[in-house]
């Protein structure tokens, strides 16, 4: 297909032209739009959050992911700086967060009201982006698809890594692109840093690293000698030395074990690759998987058995590996199951489902009219991108640290699992092609009706395709937790619907039968409904060899009949 001007670069971003051409500065019109456009997507996030502070249990009372952070950061406002152990995840996010509690207190409104400010500057930095490789239009559709996605401003309502990564991916890719541009140490530098602090909130991130030093050695190549060039390569090094050296000295220093930044990428590699994995994060039935919601807790019970089977204690860094040694074990065990399995995580990735496993987008819509509107979804926007994609294919040499970013959030996806909130900081990234193709069939039409048929035909189809359900939501566990939230609050009649909730779609799940029984006793329900509860989880306790559930269910059994 041939280039229209709604796909060309604002400028030539070719290797030799990166020291002479730049974006032209944005008139009034366009600042005006993209200041509407940011307004726009802070009331959004601001207007859902008056919502679920009302409405939605989990707001001030987190749990699982939301609650770690939550926690962690509570202790490093509490003076607890080092803390014990090697990080288990990035210590980006809490630190910041604790950093705030620190002058604030540990209010739960005043972080996502700064999620709120993350996502109105995410469509501002999307739009810098883009401008810088397609024209206005195209960097302003970007930004108001950021503005008006549902799962961002889903997202915003929780104390989630995501919502720190959308803003940083879009900075690593603007300082990239500005080191290519101005050639200077500085640059370099910056860029560095900007992969740095980004691989601190999300470790993986590591891997833009090599690619951008790749990249940069190759558009300067007509503009310095190599031993310019390696001088730069030292200030990218250095950028991202200082950045995360602080973290590698602290593992050493608290730990005695010098992990770079955290030590869970063995236990999270096995989770995607083992004989029960799925695409998605389940935990392996090595384990009893009613047992460990909590990231600490799972971490210990990965140690513990790893310990078990090895004979001895083991570091952070040993336990990770074990379990990397258990995945690739697996895979070279079963490539063919491992092969498909990598398939299946593609095509996830792709979907339209979004994958969840903290909180459920579709049970949380019932807290907030905000989120029943009809916002922009990836069903939407993964058709288009793809479109985007096929249509600017022809620029791919200044295309590719867009590329590359994509390739880093799609490969850890194939390497570990899909999530919904671990693709989303790759969706700005998307919607920059996705607003490529829309602008393309703009200036496209009606000259070109052949190709604009084609194209409608590649949409239908791509439409299709990515909304397949791979793997459908089962919202059981959604109910579930949601009905364990109402109980732990004493909302026991609020608990009992949403376990039978859970329980109308997997009525085969205990411990959804055992607490819908402890809420049943505890509410305004007739005592007879609580003893057929009880009842029923001490016969599948029996059918199932599971004898603390045939003991509590016997003792409540007990304790009813004697009222």
């Amino acid at each position: 297909m041939n280039s229209s001007p709604s796909v060309s670069p604002s400028s030539s971003l070719s290797p030799s032209h990166f020291s002479s051409h730049s974006p032209p500065p944005p008139d009034s019109v366009e600042r005006s739009w993209i200041v509407a456009i940011a307004l726009a997507a802070f009331a959004l996030r601001f207007l859902n959050l008056l919502a679920i502070r009302e409405n939605d249990p989990f707001f001030w009372y987190p749990s699982v992911d939301p609650l770690f952070y939550h926690q962690w950061a509570m202790r490093i406002a509490g003076g607890d700086w080092l803390g014990e152990g090697v990080f288990l995840q990035g210590p980006l996010y809490p630190y910041l967060l604790g950093a705030l509690y620190g002058v604030t207190g540990p209010d739960l409104f005043i972080p996502r009201v700064l999620n709120a400010l993350a996502g109105a500057l995410a469509p501002v930095l999307v739009w810098w982006v883009a401008r810088r490789l397609f024209d206005r239009r195209v960097a302003l559709l970007a930004a108001a698809m950021v503005a008006v996605y549902a799962m961002f401003v889903f997202y915003g309502g929780s104390l989630l890594i995501v919502n720190l990564l959308l803003p940083l991916t879009m900075i690593v890719l603007w300082s990239t692109l500005g080191a290519a541009e101005r050639a200077t140490p500085g640059a370099w530098l910056v860029a560095g840093l900007a992969i740095g602090m980004a691989a601190l909130a999300r470790p993986t991130l590591l891997l833009y690293g090599p690619f951008v030093l790749a990249w940069l050695f190759w558009v300067l190549r007509g503009r310095c000698g190599r031993a310019r060039r390696g001088f730069l390569a030292l200030w990218l090094g250095a950028g991202l030395v200082l950045a995360i050296a602080p973290s590698t000295l602290r593992n050493a220093w608290v730990a005695g074990d010098p992990v770079l930044i955290s030590a869970s990428g063995g236990m999270n590699f096995f989770n995607g690759n083992n004989p029960d994995a799925t695409g998605t994060h389940t935990v392996p039935s090595l384990f009893d998987r009613s047992t460990a919601d909590h990231p600490d807790e799972q971490n210990a019970m990965y140690r513990t058995y790893a310990e078990k089977q090895l004979g001895r204690p083991l570091t952070a860094s040993e336990t990770s590996n074990y379990w990397l040694g258990q995945a690739v074990d697996y895979i070279r065990s079963h490539p063919a199951d491992a092969l498909r399995l990598m398939v299946r995580k593609f095509l996830l990735f792709f979907n339209a489902n979004e994958v969840w496993n903290n909180r459920s987008f579709e049970l949380t819509r019932q807290f907030s009219w905000v989120l029943g509107m009809p916002l922009l979804n990836f069903g939407v926007v993964g058709p288009l991108a793809i479109l985007g994609l096929m249509v600017t294919a022809r620029r791919w040499r200044e295309l590719l640290p867009l590329y590359a970013m994509i390739g880093v959030y799609l490969g850890n996806a194939m390497l570990f699992f899909v999530l919904s909130r671990y693709r989303a900081p790759v969706v700005p990234i998307l919607m920059i092609f996705a607003a490529s193709a829309l602008v393309w069939i703009f200036d496209a039409w009606p000259r070109r009706v052949g190709r604009l048929a084609l194209a409608g035909v590649a949409l239908a189809v791509l439409g299709l395709a990515i909304r397949i359900p791979i793997f459908p939501p089962n919202l059981s566990m959604a109910y579930y937790n949601l009905g364990n939230k109402y109980q732990s609050l004493g909302r026991h009649d609020e608990a009992v619907t949403q376990y039978r909730n859970s329980l109308s779609i997997n009525g085969d799940y205990i411990s959804a039968h055992n607490n819908l029984a402890l809420s049943l006793e505890k509410g305004s329900h007739p005592r007879g409904e609580a003893l057929a509860a009880w009842a029923r989880v001490k016969a599948m306790g029996d059918r199932r060899g599971m004898a603390r559930y045939v003991e509590r269910a016997t003792r409540h059994l007990r304790d009813l009949a004697e009222q």
